[in-house]
């Protein structure tokens, strides 16, 4: 009875101090916020402000802006806008006078935002991408703030005032009424009009907003730090207002006169290969198209099959011609889609998997009327699940160990981040299971990359390549198709051979294209880089990380018991590898000479079934698999002969050789609790630590976790099949 009763009053007391925890951590922006309004603090006092202070500045609300523009009076050197209802934080003039001091060139400037709330609290920050032309003509995404040079109203006119009109008193009683007028209440469409399409918008065509970037350079600034703390969240401006502008918005009659070559890649899936080509036919009327399809090895019955169905196609004299390529070959996406490119006749090309089923009529328009477009450069669609409304694909996002697909199993029912997945939005990358781009373009960038990704990653390679060129990637989320992914070839990460490729290939894409790792200007460098989380978030880790608390792992005196070992303890390794590669990308032989982050990071979640995760204590487990005989003596001399060189990785059970357990930081993961049923207190299921570098002696270790019931006896471990490789 008095144990019960001892055990009842721990179990409450570790579940009080989980339910503090997830307070403190929970509020994970206000926390953020906090630490980097202090660390832009102290760089903001080492810094020389001395030409941004020269330049004078004037804020004017938006309800005043045009009247003030359109006065003819003296007019500062920079304009700063801003919503009628919120404050510009400490820090946003002295950042936009600097920007404009720096960057001379520049005449448009905006920045990021939050949302102070009822409370007081900040909440929804708006952290914002680099220009994204196409993004803008979809939606008003300068959102609340924005600053511009006075001395570029020359070049635009953004009204219709003649000199004289400067000279009546009247019409200046009548601006200082609307003034009056618009404050406190929200902006009419006029002036929210006047605003995006008579000033913003001319500005950056003026700029060269709308052309192939010279030299990489973006010709419309944006300031990556928060400028505004508005009082409510409101929802961006839709490219309705835009007024005697066709600038990129979507015509039906857009692609009439441009031909359109079809490429699909396909191999024994007639069925599938069939239901692509019939909702095709079902959903494109108006546009010219041709279809190859790029065969790769398909049995005789079904080369017959897939002729006969061609045949079909072209017999009916009113669709698009198609024609069929045989040519037997070991599966290379990348060769099937450049054989196919090499025989289209289209000015347009379209790359299309073959599960791929189209949803809507209007489909090809919406793809051609950007990719025509000569700053454009690969143009994708959103892609769903079939039969749901779960999201595939919204754009590729370049995190820095690699790129996901953001929004990826979300639901398309609700609007994403301010509206990312219904609009159309500029990305990095886009998805090569839909991916229109013209011709010329294609071949400039000499096409798919045989060699290096026969496999995967061919897609990002191409959009990288193009974006490196200077070309602006788009994908149209304000469209869909449905695509029954990976049915073509099943999972690669499912078989070994496959995920050793995979892996392969993808450290081939972050050594060709190491700087758009570092930093995808499409998505802000202060959001989650956390490959597993695909909503956007703020990445509260990195601020923390750049000062880390280091931990140093213990070596355990006694083995781990095998009776530990159970499966209930469910562990999810997310990255396991040097904090200098999570914060700063994978770098060049060059820039890797000198580490800018010391240390090991390892991050992930777990959690244990059907138990009160509250009264369990955790630690890392670190065990050395043999590598190189060399790694293996190492470890064997650093560990008093506690490893047996003959044993293999896969013959080292978990009661062999030395282990090593690390102390962890729970992490709050609202998002693993959301996929858990019934489990009790699963808010901190996550898991980080950072190592010191020289606390372990170099080799391979598998990563594990040790659990410890603070209120019994009881004690769990499991295994992952991650490795930590200590260089």
């Amino acid at each position: 009875m008095i144990k019960q009763i001892i055990k009842e009053h721990l179990v409450h007391a570790r579940e009080e101090a989980y339910r503090k925890e997830v307070r403190e951590k929970e509020d994970s922006y206000s926390n953020w916020y906090r630490w980097h309004k202090a660390e832009l603090g102290r760089r903001m006092d080492g810094q020389d402000h001395t030409e941004g202070a020269a330049l004078t500045t004037t804020v004017v609300r938006y309800s005043h802006l045009r009247s003030f523009v359109l006065s003819g009076g003296q007019m500062p050197d920079i304009i700063i806008a801003c919503d009628n209802d919120g404050t510009l934080t400490d820090y946003a003039e002295t950042l936009i006078k600097d920007y404009f001091a720096a960057n001379p060139e520049i005449d448009l400037v905006y920045g990021d935002e939050d949302r102070v709330d009822e409370n007081g609290q900040l909440q929804d920050p708006w952290l914002k991408s680099d220009w994204a032309p196409d993004t803008f003509l979809s939606t008003f995404y300068f959102g609340n703030v924005f600053a511009f040079r006075s001395s570029v109203l020359f070049m635009i006119n953004p009204g219709t005032r003649t000199a004289s009109d400067y000279e009546f008193s009247a019409r200046l009683a009548e601006d200082a009424a609307e003034e009056r007028g618009g404050r406190g209440k929200e902006l009419d469409d006029d002036i929210k009009s006047w605003i995006y399409g008579k000033l913003c918008l001319k500005i950056a065509q003026a700029d060269g907003g709308f052309s192939r970037r010279n030299g990489g350079r973006f010709p419309i600034g944006h300031i990556g730090e928060i400028l505004f703390h508005a009082s409510e969240k409101k929802l961006p401006w839709d490219s309705r207002l835009i007024k005697d502008s066709l600038t990129g918005r979507y015509s039906s009659e857009s692609a009439s006169t441009r031909l359109i070559s079809v490429i699909i890649p396909s191999k024994d899936n007639p069925e599938i290969l069939f239901r692509c080509i019939k909702t095709m036919e079902e959903c494109t009327r108006s546009t010219p198209y041709e279809i190859i399809v790029v065969d790769n090895g398909s049995s005789e019955e079904n080369q017959r099959r897939i002729r006969k169905t061609i045949d079909v196609h072209n017999e009916s004299g009113e669709r698009g011609s198609a024609r069929y390529i045989y040519e037997p070959m070991e599966f290379n996406f990348s060769r099937m889609c450049n054989i196919g490119a090499q025989e289209a006749n289209g000015e347009l090309l379209l790359f299309l998997n073959d599960d791929i089923e189209i949803a809507r009529p209007g489909w090809l328009s919406y793809l051609s009327e950007k990719a025509k477009l000569p700053y454009v450069g690969a143009v994708g669609m959103k892609l769903l699940y079939p039969n749901s409304d779960i999201i595939q694909h919204a754009g590729v996002v370049n995190v820095r160990v690699g790129p996901i697909h953001k929004l990826q199993y979300c639901s398309n029912k609700e609007e994403h981040y301010f509206g990312f997945n219904k609009g159309v939005r500029n990305v990095i990358a886009v998805t090569g299971a839909c991916l229109m781009v013209r011709a010329s373009l294609f071949h400039e960038v000499d096409g798919f990359d045989e060699e290096h990704f026969a496999v995967s990653f061919n897609d990002i390679d191409l959009c990288l390549k193009i974006y490196e060129k200077g070309y602006y990637n788009v994908v149209r989320n304000n469209m869909y198709l449905y695509h029954h992914e990976s049915l073509s070839r099943g999972d690669d990460r499912q078989d070994t051979v496959k995920a050793q490729r995979l892996s392969r290939e993808q450290e081939a894409l972050l050594t060709l294209h190491p700087d758009e790792f570092r930093r995808d200007p499409f998505y802000h460098e202060y959001l989650v880089q956390d490959p597993a989380v695909t909503e956007f978030k703020i990445a509260v880790e990195d601020v923390q990380l750049r000062d880390p608390h280091y931990v140093t792992p213990q070596q355990r005196t006694k083995p781990l018991p095998d009776k530990w070992i159970d499966p209930v303890l469910r562990i999810g390794v997310e990255f396991a590898n040097s904090l200098d590669r999570w914060l700063s990308g994978p770098l060049t032989d060059a820039a890797g000479s000198e580490k800018l982050h010391r240390g090991y990071y390892i991050k992930g979640y777990s959690f244990i079934i059907d138990a009160n995760n509250a009264v369990f204590d955790r630690k890392l487990l670190l065990r050395p698999l043999k590598g190189s005989p060399e790694d293996a003596a190492q470890m064997n001399a650093a560990s008093g002969g506690g490893v047996n060189p003959e044993h293999t990785a896969a013959a080292v059970s978990a009661a062999d050789g030395p282990v090593w357990t690390v102390d962890v930081d729970n992490v709050y993961r609202p998002d693993i609790a959301a996929n858990l049923t019934n489990q009790k207190n699963d808010l901190l299921t996550g898991f980080s630590a950072v190592i010191d570098e020289n606390s372990l002696p170099k080799g391979t270790y598998l990563v594990g976790m040790l659990a410890s019931d603070k209120t019994g006896r009881a004690r769990i471990a499991n295994w992952s099949d991650v490795k930590l490789v200590v260089k």
